[in-house]
């Protein structure tokens, strides 16, 4: 019960950040060259986006579903974020862990090499990848990956990778400073005393009193994926969400359905969160897993 509740308000309050950010600019009015705060005008126009957003129970709006292709474009982007979440985070924490084992002169130079990594930006990755796709297929004239939506094509390895790339070495330096840090306490000396691998440490105990802080990291991670995802969907011309993003701002110019699309993509927000909790619930205990 309390699970729904939380999530009733988090919807509400979602919906309610929306209505306030896209109404702020009729806060400030401008009369006789001065600008004027019209807390009354702001009110206004939120109240009237408000009763708007209602009207989403009409059946006009059942003509947006065949306009825009709301399931399918949502399904091919969500897919994108899923499996780039998951190889990051499996990814992450199988390096850090090798990181971690490798003799300390060794891991200041993988470090350094994490560093440059994470500083380089998508931008350059993006024309990297189309760059060696094109080559290869000039040199050799095998069209190894499928590159651009066209024609109604869904690539996914390209944008996995390309969207991967910055979140995975994010998560990685996160995760090699906290377990290194976490290495220092005494409850590890303990452990290493008792004759416990390394391993075993890392993955086991060491992971499960970092995990809630991996949650609360994974956060900014989905947000960093869901913007690379806009950007490669735009660059590489496919068929997910930016396009419906697109069509509604530029065409139809419809708020509701704006508002509706931008709760569809706090969903796997809210999923992350939900399904992290649990299971820092299950590791350790309702307590401690309280963040």
């Amino acid at each position: 019960m309390n699970s729904i509740l939380q999530f009733i308000i988090r919807l509400v309050v979602i919906i309610s950040g929306f209505l306030f950010t896209f109404n702020l600019p009729h806060f400030f009015c401008i009369e006789n060259n001065k600008i004027r705060l019209s807390f009354q005008v702001f009110l206004n126009w939120v109240k009237e986006d408000f009763l708007t957003l209602m009207q989403l129970k009409g059946p006009n709006y059942l003509e947006y579903l065949n306009v825009l292709p709301i399931a399918e474009s949502y399904e091919y982007t969500m897919t994108i974020l899923a499996t780039s979440l998951l190889l990051v985070f499996f990814l992450a924490i199988l390096t850090a862990v090798c990181v971690l084992l490798t003799p300390r002169r060794v891991q200041n130079r993988l470090k350094n090499v994490i560093n440059f990594f994470e500083a380089v930006p998508d931008l350059l990755v993006i024309f990297l990848l189309q760059f060696l796709v094109i080559f290869l297929f000039k040199k050799t004239g095998l069209k190894i990956f499928q590159l651009y939506g066209i024609f109604g094509a869904k690539p996914y390895f390209i944008p996995v990778v390309t969207v991967s790339f910055l979140p995975f070495f994010l998560l990685l330096q996160f995760l090699i400073k906290v377990m290194t840090e976490e290495q220092n306490q005494h409850y590890v000396v303990y452990l290493r005393a008792k004759g416990i691998g390394m391993v075993r440490i890392l993955l086991v105990h060491i992971f499960r009193n970092i995990f809630p802080l991996l949650l609360l990291q994974l956060r900014v991670i989905v947000w960093v994926i869901l913007a690379n995802i806009y950007l490669i969907e735009y660059m590489f011309n496919l068929n997910g969400f930016t396009k419906v993003f697109q069509k509604n701002i530029f065409l139809l110019k419809d708020f509701p359905m704006l508002i509706v699309c931008l709760v569809m993509l706090a969903i796997p927000l809210v999923a992350v969160e939900t399904v992290g909790l649990l299971l820092t619930k299950k590791l350790n205990g309702k307590e401690s897993a309280r963040l």
